[in-house]
């Protein structure tokens, strides 16, 4: 994942680099990338066993993809928080899996709505005491069901950084992270899940804007990140992102991630 952030990172415009740059090779990733990726870790990891608890909770999707990982689902929050009490195996060690997943799905205006909690520990170095994720996803559970909310205008923050997404960037994040949506991956499908963007675009992951956000502005504690609207781009192509003090990001005009 720093590699990711790495590369991104680089495309900052000159006059905004941080004073040390990043590095895209892999052997030195820079002060901010490696911090940024170890507190999103277990947000992932948490992510990645919700795919595969969603299939026993959920029905179809109503375009008839449900049923297979995170396809149709859009990611609208995500919070960790430092677990209290670290769980711990017979021998008193840190327990080493997930524990306690919970979920809650209900059906809303035509919106799949599912929230769930998992406790991760270990969750490394970024969370000493393990970390407890709760997710936020919808998906369209009626074909004709209007995209939840309108975009919601970027905050009025002054950026203080600009850089370059791409849609390689968005499929090294899928590689990385395991998570290949096809909203991410495949022209038209992020329109088809039910968000207002274009028939040739994909959308970036909201955790590859957290990693983002956390690189430049690092946060410590809980990290509450809420997905306010997507970031499109050409399945080929490339989009600006505009990145505030506190870690805000927005493009073209509306807000894509707030922090709490």
């Amino acid at each position: 994942m720093a590699q990711v952030l790495a590369a991104v990172l680089a495309r900052l415009p000159s006059t905004h680099r941080e004073p040390v740059a990043p590095d895209t090779s892999g052997a030195d990733c820079g002060p901010a990338l490696a911090p940024a990726a170890l507190v999103l870790a277990p947000a992932v990891v948490a992510l990645a066993g919700l795919a595969d608890r969603l299939p026993r909770y959920t029905g179809n999707a109503a375009d008839g993809t449900g049923g297979r990982d995170l396809t149709g689902f859009i990611h609208r929050r995500c919070r960790i928080t430092p677990a209290d009490v670290v769980p711990a195996d017979a021998r008193g060690r840190p327990a080493s899996r997930d524990l306690e997943p919970t979920m809650d799905r209900t059906v809303r205006g035509g919106w799949e709505l599912v929230h769930s909690t998992v406790l991760v520990c270990p969750a490394g170095p970024g969370w000493a005491t393990g970390a407890r994720v709760a997710h936020d996803l919808a998906r369209r559970a009626a074909a004709a069901a209007p995209a939840p909310g309108g975009p919601v205008p970027a905050s009025g923050a002054e950026p203080v950084r600009e850089l370059v997404l791409t849609a390689a960037h968005v499929r090294d994040w899928s590689r990385a992270t395991g998570d290949h949506n096809p909203i991410h991956l495949r022209a038209g499908a992020a329109r088809r899940a039910g968000l207002p963007v274009g028939e040739g675009d994909v959308v970036a992951h909201g955790l590859l804007l957290g990693a983002i956000s956390l690189a430049l502005a690092p946060a410590s504690g809980t990290v509450d990140l809420r997905f306010t609207g997507a970031v499109p781009l050409p399945a080929g192509g490339s989009v600006a992102l505009h990145v505030d003090a506190g870690g805000g990001i927005s493009t073209g005009g509306h807000s894509a991630l707030l922090r709490r």
